[in-house]
């Protein structure tokens, strides 16, 4: 068995999956009005935050027959869901009540020209007025289905 893989990892149609694969989840849940650029955008930056948050996330890079290393990503199932009518807010201090790490994207990033100046507009703001537009939730899967379960995938 592979050493990068704990004990517990089992193998299924031949091929081994690591735990956090097995117990844990993430999910992206954006702003039902989001065009899919938008979308995909905040997607793209939550993922960063998060893998900068939670390095173990990130599987060990891959090499091809010919010797090409490609850069591994995600080893943990995500969902891309659609928050419907529930405010994203109430769904983020939701998430962070069950423990999960929890990150949120603002709208006002979208106009910001440097990360100092969105640094400066979030610390003049209360958390209840953040305009969160998107966020990412990851956890146990238990946890963060408490939270999502009920929620449509982005279509």
């Amino acid at each position: 068995m592979n050493k990068s893989l704990t004990a517990t990892a089992i193998a299924t149609n031949g091929a081994l999956v690591d735990d956090l694969a097995l117990t844990h989840r993430i999910a992206f849940v954006v702003e039902a009005s989001l065009d899919r650029g938008a979308a995909s955008n905040r997607c793209a930056v939550l993922g960063t935050g998060l893998a900068n948050k939670h390095p173990e996330i990130i599987g060990p890079d891959l090499g091809t027959a010919d010797y090409l290393q490609l850069p591994g990503f995600t080893k943990v199932p995500i969902a891309i869901l659609t928050n419907k009518d529930q405010p994203l807010r109430d769904l983020a201090r939701r998430a962070r009540e069950s423990g999960c790490t929890t990150l949120v994207f603002l709208s006002r990033a979208q106009g910001m020209r440097s990360y100092d100046a969105y640094r400066e507009s979030v610390a003049q703001t209360s958390s209840a007025d953040l305009d969160v537009d998107a966020l990412a939730i990851f956890g146990p899967k238990k946890s963060v289905n408490s939270v999502v379960g009920a929620l449509p995938c982005l279509r």
